[in-house]
Parts: structure tokens; sequence; C-alpha cells
């Protein structure tokens, strides 16, 4: 099939500074109740995080976030919760999903003997299978979880996208202040804060789009694409990963920096044009003998990293999950692909991404 059109892409990417600053609305603070929430709500007792797609590299820094306060933390897909054997040993459970309705989260939220959480958009407010104002679905006795909006009722632009990009972002930066307000240890963000944190992701915005805008490179006739990262890498891998998986784009490999150095390195011995995305916060020793190697070795290899900035591990994750965003839509733009809009079998789409069954 031929991607012949990308008017999609360009206004989703368009718009992105547009829209996370519609969330992180300065004006609204006083409205601006998730991480004023989310803060008693995340407790530090053992937390199961649940989420697919596009929420998944979310979920992944809301571990991150989580691991920082000590608290014992998984992230698991929604198939996975009914076939764990040791669920009853965590006591928090918080399920990630833009449209809250994604497959077998109901019967999930509903199970959990512990305290569970639903962060979502404020679109779940539009649909009937809730009852938005007390929190919980129609037609149960009680409350059965809590839910909590990323966003604060001003964004009204729903993204039309096959991929995730605000409902991924917006989560992640609400988290992201979660981690301001545990490093300052405010009660709350102001308005003022909120102006700052609006000017630091407008100057990462830009230095993400002029990283890629000088990348020397043109991915039209790559079909494999490897990364190397590493644990606190993961939200930034899985975003590309997902990206060009979900799209078609390109067949992708995620290898953990350790484990390339025992034999996954071959891949790129039989592959020596396929470009290695390396993912890198801070150059250790591994790092400082790996890379060269590569690079020595094979043509392709291209660093994205955080070295330029002396901030918290939170917002480097955030500048890197921005690079990574940029970049997929570099690689869809040199194929010729719809990054957010792709062609697809709507036979297999339509059956398989509405499928309601058991899991």
């Amino acid at each position: 099939m031929k991607h012949t059109h990308t008017e999609t892409t360009e206004i989703n990417f368009s718009k992105l500074e547009e829209r996370l600053f519609q969330i992180n609305d300065p004006k609204l603070f006083t409205n601006f109740g998730f991480s004023r929430q989310a803060e008693y709500l995340f407790r530090n007792v053992p937390t199961l995080i649940v989420a697919t797609g596009g929420s998944k590299a979310a979920a992944y820094y809301l571990k991150m976030f989580l691991e920082s306060r000590e608290t014992l933390c998984e992230v698991i897909e929604p198939r996975d919760y009914f076939y764990k054997k040791n669920i009853n040993q965590f006591k928090n459970l918080i399920v990630l999903s833009n449209s809250g309705k994604s497959n077998g989260l109901l019967e999930i939220l509903k199970s959990f003997s512990g305290s569970s959480y639903l962060i979502t958009s404020e679109y779940v407010m539009q649909e009937e299978d809730y009852t938005y104002t007390v929190g919980y679905f129609k037609n149960e006795p009680s409350p059965q979880f809590d839910i909590l909006y990323w966003s604060n009722g001003k964004y009204k632009e729903r993204e039309k996208s096959f991929i995730s990009i605000i409902p991924t972002l917006a989560p992640m930066l609400m988290f992201l202040e979660l981690s301001i307000l545990k490093e300052t240890k405010k009660g709350e963000l102001s308005s003022e804060d909120l102006m700052k944190i609006n000017d630091k992701l407008k100057q990462l915005l830009e230095k993400s789009k002029e990283r890629i805008y000088n990348l020397n490179f043109n991915f039209k006739d790559t079909n494999l694409i490897q990364i190397l990262s590493g644990y606190d890498t993961t939200c930034a891998s899985s975003i590309l990963e997902s990206n060009m998986i979900e799209t078609g784009t390109s067949s992708v490999v995620v290898h953990d920096k350790g484990s390339y150095c025992h034999g996954r390195s071959n891949l790129l011995f039989q592959n020596e044009t396929s470009p290695i995305i390396y993912l890198a916060h801070q150059m250790k020793g591994l790092d400082n003998e790996l890379l060269p190697i590569l690079i020595q070795e094979y043509p392709n290899i291209f660093l994205f990293h955080t070295l330029d900035e002396d901030a918290s591990i939170f917002w480097k994750e955030y500048y890197l999950a921005l690079q990574m965003y940029f970049l997929s839509k570099k690689i869809a733009d040199d194929k010729g692909i719809d990054l957010t809009m792709p062609e697809y079998n709507p036979q297999v789409v339509k059956k398989l991404y509405k499928y309601k069954g058991e899991m």
C-alpha cells in the first residue's frame, strides 16, 4: 500500500506546543487539580500500572516517578492482569488510558481489591459508560475507583491521530510536575510555576526540532531500526518503537545496552546499514566503550542524548521523549508516510481494535 499524504502529521506537530500549553495553562491553575489530587492518591505501597499503546510510554515515566519515592511498582499490559498470580501483593492499581475504554479495563478496575485509579482524558466525561461526577461506572452501587483527568477542561480539540502524541505527553507532563512538587516540597504549583515550566517546555521543543532538523540522514530505504536503550530511557525508547510499529513505518528492535554486548550485536553485523538509535542521559563506562566501537565499525549510528541539559532525570527523559517524536516524524516523512494517519487494513483494524471479548 502506498502512503500519499502527510497533512494530519503536519497539523498535529504544528499544534503540539499550543496543545500542551492549553493543558498547562497558568491562567487556570486554580482548577489545575491533577497534581494536588495525585500527590496524596499515589501512596508509597506496592503499585501496579496497567497501560497499552501510547499510554505505556507514560506508564514507564510514571513508574520512574514512583520509584523515586521508593515505591515498588510494575508496568503490565491489560491482558497480563488476568494471568498474573501475585495481584493481591499490590495495594494500588493505576490504569492509564486516553479513552478510558480499552478492552479489559472495566473488569480490571472492578476486580482489584486495593485502591484503584484511572488516569484519562476529559473525553471520558462525555461517554455514556461513566458517571464522572462521582468517578465510577453507571449502575454500580458505590464508587469503585477514582478518575484523574490530565486535561484542565480547556483542551477541547481531540487529537485526530492513529498514534498518541498529546495523550502521551500530557500525562507525562503531569507526572513531571509531580516530581517538581516533590523536589521543591510545595503543596501545589502556582501560576508562576506553570509559566516557568512552559518556558522550559518551549525551549526543549525547539531544541528537539533543531536536533532532528540537523540530522543528515535519509531514512527512505530503512526497513529495520535498532534502538540501544537503558532502564532510564525506557519511556523514550518505547515511544519510537510504538510509533514505528503502529504506523507500519519500520521494523524496530529495542536492545538493552548490557545485553547488546552478549550476542545481540550480531543483528547489526548482518544488517550493517541498519540505523542504530543510541539513547543516553549520561555517558558511563559502558557507553564510553560501546558507542565508539559501533561508530568505528558501522556507518549509521546516531546518538540522541540530554547531555546538554543540567536538569532532573524527569526533565531529561521528557526532553528525550520529545526528540523521539520528532525523529518519528522525520523517519515517516523520509518514507512518505503520514505518521499520525497512516494507511491500514480496515478489516483487520475494525475487528481487532474494537474487540471487547474475553482477554
